[in-house]
């Protein structure tokens, strides 16, 4: 055997690989547990945590709610006006109290105090009482025909919802503008006005799905690949409302002459008539940077040119910042976003802050690599890990589904890689340098947010009879996997059936090692200086988290309640509001960093030197069975599964519900949709990854 990369019939993360499975798992309420499964929360504390993740959804309804109320009429008569006399504002005496106090305050109650009791809430319900997926998440997984199966109850929904939250903004941000005597100019200035503020409410929600410890997706049980989908398509219409937004006022000034008030003045007095043009160009350059942002996120761009999608990712900095510039309110909008988005990135940073420790990297065909890390916390069979290797990219993190069980190998976390592109052809050659030069590969691991089991059971289901369909194209992958086909066969035993395929004759396949695939090359400098410690992968933990998300909100709001209050910078007339707004973006982003720094994510666990022969690694082994006997065995079939025939078989012989497990290509996703979508008795969970 040589070598290769990707994984075994339980996982698939590139999409366009021609090997798939599927497994299908009956389940039966009747039986007892099994010893595997952990012992079940009492009734009160069941029922209590019930109620606890019903609040957390409460208040994160209410989060979602709060920028949307601000545009509606009730704003302005109900909250604005009472809340103005707190701060001491008279309505007769200009200039009076504190009026740049009344948003924050509306943000704070509506926004950023529900954001941390749910928050809170939540990572200790999870700790202690976490209930699984709700009983809506068959219903929502499933994909109606009228949309040929294309997207799930969920998914529109989702669209539903969000196009919901656009339209009502728009509404009633023109409503409130509109006259009956409005001139073409003037209708186009409120469009563009009420564009403007729904691409706002798309701004507070672009960044919640895209990092890989939230616990709003986790409350949501949705999985993080699922949740960059929702973040493209969030993006995608914040794209559309902004140019739309830019155009209107552009037409606006082109019908009144005065397009030069959209650009900068040098000569004018930046404190009074010059504010204006200068808010205006600051709005258009974060109109470019959205765009720039959009146009290299492209998938072509993004598959082929991915340095580029990734340095360009980061102009969400300026984009955000000239927005803030363009008109001040906007950081009370965004700042409940921003902190939880850092205050993510930071958990990510904390957990993979040292690479983790490999139990062994074993070659187990021409092109399959396994490798096993040590890992102290728990996980569910069918989740990802993203993976990064900085002898083949410092910025690249690929996801790879888990191919083990924390039941079956404790402590331990198993992938397989299978070569494919330039990257996990480069990880292949890498592994095999590492061995031939007696070194530990040096691998970053990231878990994100534990997501409830991708087939559902509670713990009074238990798996009667179990299905694996698996489709490879040469039969060398089934005798690379023969070690774990016949584990899987004395655990499963009767109650495991096997439908193995080859889809490609050995006479017509050719031999052609993994060296000879063009892969991005290994840099062997990581390896260079002192040994690098490594750690068995672990989450952080709860105490920590509920402390770092605490810290940020309190450090970044109060800081930016100490610099809004009196409007200390710009002074009046505000000459200095350019600088007051970015001092109040500055603090924000501050505070959460400051934030990082007193928790202090000192690694508790034990650390290990990567030291050289530190791994266990084997190239090669025995093969109990040739190929000839491994067909014979498991009776492998020619051809590709007929979908019809088996999902027949399955209906016939399951008595409950059918959870089906797909991992594949997209055609093979199409293909078990068309096919399975239609049967009540199949709930079905894909393993999407696309980049």
């Amino acid at each position: 055997m040589t070598e290769g990369t990707q994984f075994p019939p339980t996982a698939t993360p590139k999409q366009d690989d021609q090997e798939y499975d599927y497994a299908f798992s009956n389940m039966n309420r009747s039986e007892s547990p099994t010893a595997c499964v952990s012992a079940s929360p009492s009734p009160v504390a069941r029922t209590l945590g019930i109620v606890g993740h019903g609040v957390v959804g409460l208040l994160l309804i209410l989060a979602v709610l709060t920028p949307l109320a601000f545009n509606f009429p009730w704003y302005a008569t109900d909250f604005s006006t009472p809340v103005s006399v707190w701060w001491g504002v008279n309505p007769k005496v200009k200039g009076s109290g504190h009026s740049e106090m009344v948003m924050p305050t509306y943000f704070f109650f509506g926004m950023v105090l529900p954001v941390v009791v749910a928050g809170v809430l939540f990572t200790f319900l999870q700790a202690k009482t976490p209930i699984g997926p709700s009983p809506l998440a068959p219903f929502l997984h499933r994909k109606p025909k009228l949309f040929k199966c294309l997207v799930s109850y969920g998914e529109i929904l989702f669209v539903v919802v969000v196009v919901t939250l656009n339209v009502l903004v728009c509404y009633y941000e023109f409503v409130k503008r509109y006259k009956a005597t409005n001139h073409t100019a003037d209708t186009f200035k409120n469009v563009g006005t009420a564009l403007g503020f729904t691409s706002l409410i798309n701004l507070v929600l672009i960044a919640l799905p895209a990092t890989r410890h939230s616990f709003w997706m986790e409350w949501l049980n949705i999985p993080y690949a699922h949740g960059l989908k929702y973040h493209r398509w969030i993006s995608v219409l914040t794209i559309v409302t902004l140019m739309a937004h830019l155009v209107c006022f552009l037409v606006y000034y082109a019908i009144l002459g005065k397009l030069m008030k959209l650009l900068p003045c040098a000569n004018c007095d930046i404190a009074t008539d010059g504010m204006t043009n200068w808010e205006y160009f600051f709005g258009i350059l974060s109109v470019l940077c959205f765009v720039v942002m959009a146009v290299t996120a492209l998938p072509y761009v993004r598959r082929h040119y991915y340095s580029v999608f990734y340095a360009t990712h980061f102009l969400f900095i300026p984009a955000s910042l000239f927005a803030v510039f363009h008109w001040g309110n906007i950081i009370y909008f965004l700042f409940a976003s921003m902190v939880l988005y850092l205050t993510n990135l930071m958990l990510s940073r904390a957990s993979t802050s040292t690479p983790v420790t490999l139990k062994h990297a074993a070659q187990l065909s021409s092109e399959v690599v396994e490798i096993t890390f040590k890992c102290v916390t728990g996980y569910s069979p069918g989740d990802a890990v993203w993976i990064k290797v900085p002898a083949l990219s410092t910025t690249e993190w690929h996801p790879f589904s888990i191919a083990s069980t924390p039941l079956e190998t404790p402590g331990l976390l198993t992938i397989y890689v299978k070569s494919l592109g330039k990257w996990t052809t480069g990880l292949h050659h890498y592994i095999r340098e590492c061995h031939e030069k007696n070194v530990q590969p040096i691998i970053y691991m990231d878990c994100g947010y534990k997501s409830a089991p991708p087939i559902p059971a509670t713990h009074s289901d238990v798996v009667q009879t179990a299905w694996l369909i698996w489709n490879v194209r040469h039969k060398d992958m089934l005798v690379g996997f023969q070690s774990w086909l016949h584990h899987i066969e004395t655990v499963g035993g009767n109650r495991l059936k096997f439908r193995l395929h080859v889809t490609q004759d050995d006479t017509t396949s050719f031999d052609v090692d993994a060296t000879t695939k063009q892969s991005i090359p290994g840099n062997f400098d990581v390896h260079n200086g002192a040994p690098i410690e490594s750690r068995p992968y672990s989450h952080v933990s709860t105490v920590k988290r509920v402390l770092l998300l605490l810290l940020a909100f309190a450090f970044s709001g109060g800081l930016l309640i100490a610099v809004t209050y009196g409007n200390k910078i710009q002074s009046t007339p505000p000459r200095l509001w350019l600088v007051q707004r970015l001092v109040q973006y500055c603090v924000v982003v501050f505070g959460c960093f400051l934030a990082y720094g007193v928790t202090k994510f000192v690694n508790e666990r034990p650390r290990q030197p990567l030291l050289p022969g530190a791994g266990e690694f084997s190239s090669d082994g025995k093969v109990p069975l040739t190929a000839h006997e491994l067909t014979a065995h498991f009776n492998v079939q020619s051809g590709r599964t007929n979908l019809a025939d088996v999902f027949h078989e399955i209906e016939a012989s399951a008595a409950s519900t059918v959870g089906v497990y797909v991992s594949g290509p997209k055609s093979l996703i199409k293909a078990v949709d068309a096919q399975g979508q239609g049967i009540r008795k199949f709930q079905i969970r894909h393993e999407v990854f696309e980049l």
